[in-house]
Formats: C-alpha cells, structure tokens, sequence
C-alpha cells in the first residue's frame, strides 16, 4: 500500500490532451539506469489517461534552425549535389542527443507495446509490428475489436504509431552522416554510391531496434557495424550480372591480397603458393579464380567523340549487307538507264575503269592505250561522264544502292 500511495503521488501530472516537448520528456525519463523501466511504464499510463502527445514538429524545427546557424558538417563527396545538400540542413546527433534519442524511442516503443497489449496483441508480435511501417501497425490494430472499458482510445494509439514512425525518422535523420563516411570507402567497386547511400540509409532503422543505451556505447559506434555489413551485401550481390556467393568472393579477396603481397615481393604467386597462403586447396583457388569475370554494358560509353557505345562497335551476324541484300540485276538495269545519255566513248570509260560489266577494273594507261590517246584524256573524260551522273535526278537514283 506504502509503495502504491509513492508511485501514485511521483506519477507526473498531464493536462488533457497536453503537447509534451521532447525537452519535457526528457525530463520525465531523467531517472536512474535501474527504475528506467518502472518509470516508463508509469509514465505510460499517464500520457494515456491525459492522450498526451510529442510535440516533434517543433523538435523538427529547431534542430534545422541548429543547422542553420551551425557551420555545414564536412561530408564526403558522393557526386550527389542535392541529396548532399539536404543532409547539410540536417544537424547530426552528439554523443548527448543519441543517448536521449535512444531513452525516447524505448519510451515510445513501450508505450505503444503496453497500449497495443490492451487491443489484444502479444507484447513479442507488437515488438515486431513496431520495426515495420506504420501504415502494417495501423492495419493489425484496424483487425482488433474495441478494448475494454478504462483502456486507451483507438484514436490516440494510431496517433501515437504515427508519432513513434515519426521519431524513427528524426532519430534517423541525425545518424545520416554516419552512411556517407562508410559508402566513400567502397565506391566505384561496381555499384553505384547512391544504391549504396539508399542501403545504409535503410540499416539505420534496424540499428535503432538493436541499440542498447545502457552500455554507454555511442549510437554512432554500433550503427556503424550495421551500414558496413548493409553496404558489403549490396556489393557483393550487387556488382556482378551474375550473381556469385558471398563466400566465393570473399576467397576472391583473399587471393587478391595474396597476389599483391607477392608483387610487392617482386614476382607473380602461383595458385599452389597462393593455396598455401590462404590455407585452402589449390583446385579451390582455381574454381574460384574462374569465376572472376565481370559483365560489361552495351551501352557503356568508349570515350569517344561522337560519344558512342560499346553495342554499336560490335557487328551484328544475323544482319545481311547492304551490298549483298541489293540484287545485282536491279544494280546493272539502274546504271543502264543512268548512262544512256552518255555519249558511247564515256559510257565505255566508266566501265572498263571501274569494272561495271564484272570484268576487272583497269587503269587509265591501258584505256588510253586500246583507244589511241593520252592517259590524260581519258582522265578528262570519265571526270566529265561522272560530273553527268552526280546530278540530283540520276544521283537519287543511285541513291538506294550507297551503303
């Protein structure tokens, strides 16, 4: 009774309704590591009875203007002006604001365990509901029936799932600057930097649910664990077309540390010296260095002026050439018509010169020879019979056969 008649009168007093600042909230949680719990679950009940809420749009406000008036943090280049540009209006957490963080997410999520136990969820699965979207919270507590009589409000639990999302994101936000530091070690490995951002980013949330601020270990020092493992997945089953096992390419990398060891020594390792060096066998290193072959794109630009691609410097086997897929018989009925009006001497210079009638093309001298006059002439002639067909009404017509 004692000890029923002391929580009751610790128990802090909220308005109806009331709009808690994170400020204010921290210091109702302001308790010793021990009672931390207990307090919780008492302060719990008490934003329940008065459906207090968190005023975090004010906390969102302030920790810009902070940013703001604060120099930008000095943040690796990730060739992304924009995404860059956000993160700078961000102000990253301290060592104070990621144990204080840590105490308000705990305090939401015990608070939402506590209220959802009272619509009928198991504590374990409102644990795991919690580490997902609001919008899965919002449609399991949709399914439960009304609670009983003295329980929360429907209304103010889906308030408060909304506001724990909300949080998530803030504490999130503040641990952004964490991701790049880790992606800049690890680009241009065949993944592109802002997959690798968008995947830290992501494991941010999975280090929330995991972090213990009682150890007295940095938010920052634990979540960098999580963004390494996130990124190196993505690298590993992300960098190749085909896909290759993790295992495979972590062999991959040890033999690779090998070789290089063996340069720096002067000479190129066989696969049985670098078997011994690793400490596998040699017909796993030769399984495993077969496989060491990466996929390029078609459309993978060559460097080139006219800025084409690889794909349009490779032959294609299935298409004809233009020259074979024209009939030869078309080709011959064309020039014919072309030449008719040619006078017969020049008709005969274009083909002997360039072999039109399927003979060998000859050279000027022995035209000239078979025709009694100077190399010059013939020269003269076949300039003035070509000059005749390059016209825009016969050239259109030779136009087609022109590869």
């Amino acid at each position: 009774m004692v000890v029923a008649k002391i929580l009751r009168r610790n128990a802090p007093k909220l308005l109806p309704q009331q709009k808690v600042t994170l400020a204010e909230l921290d210091a109702l949680l302001d308790v010793e590591t021990a009672a931390f719990a207990a307090n919780v679950q008492k302060l719990a009940r008490a934003f329940a009875r008065a459906e207090a809420t968190l005023d975090l749009l004010g906390y969102r406000q302030r920790r810009a203007e902070t940013a703001t008036m604060t120099a930008a943090p000095d943040l690796p280049d990730i060739r992304d002006p924009l995404y860059s540009a956000d993160l700078r209006r961000i102000a990253p957490m301290d060592r104070e604001e990621e144990f204080r963080m840590a105490r308000r997410h705990e305090f939401l999520r015990e608070l939402l365990v506590w209220a959802l136990g009272r619509f009928g969820i198991a504590a374990e699965r409102a644990r795991e509901l919690l580490k997902q979207p609001s919008g899965r919270v919002l449609a399991a507590l949709a399914e439960r029936p009304e609670p009983r009589a003295k329980s929360p409000s429907r209304r103010w639990v889906e308030c408060m799932v909304e506001q724990f999302q909300e949080l998530r994101n803030l504490y999130v936000e503040g641990a952004l600057y964490i991701v790049l530091s880790t992606v800049n070690r690890y680009r241009n490995l065949g993944v592109d930097a802002q997959d690798l951002v968008q995947e830290g980013n992501a494991s941010l949330f999975q280090a929330i649910d995991g972090f213990d601020w009682r150890r007295d270990v940095r938010f920052r020092t634990y979540a960098q664990y999580w963004v390494h493992q996130a990124v190196l997945k993505m690298l590993y089953n992300g960098s190749r077309t085909v896909r290759v096992p993790i295992w495979v390419q972590k062999v991959l990398g040890k033999i690779r540390r090998a070789q290089e060891g063996g340069r720096r020594e002067g000479r190129e390792l066989t696969h049985a010296e670098i078997a011994r060096r690793i400490g596998v066998a040699e017909s796993k290193v030769d399984w495993v260095l077969s496989t060491r072959r990466y996929a390029v794109s078609l459309d993978a630009d060559i460097g080139s002026d006219e800025g084409r691609t690889l794909g349009q410097q490779l032959a294609d086997d299935e298409q004809v050439p233009v020259p074979d897929a024209i009939p030869a018989g078309d080709l011959r009925e064309v020039l014919a018509d072309v030449m008719a009006d040619l006078p017969a001497r020049e008709q005969g210079i274009l083909r002997r010169r360039f072999g039109l009638d399927g003979g060998e093309p000859e050279t000027l001298g022995e035209i000239a020879e078979d025709l009694g006059i100077t190399a010059e002439r013939v020269r003269q002639l076949q300039n003035a019979a070509l000059g005749r067909i390059k016209r825009p009404a016969k050239l259109r017509r030779l136009q087609a056969f022109v590869e």
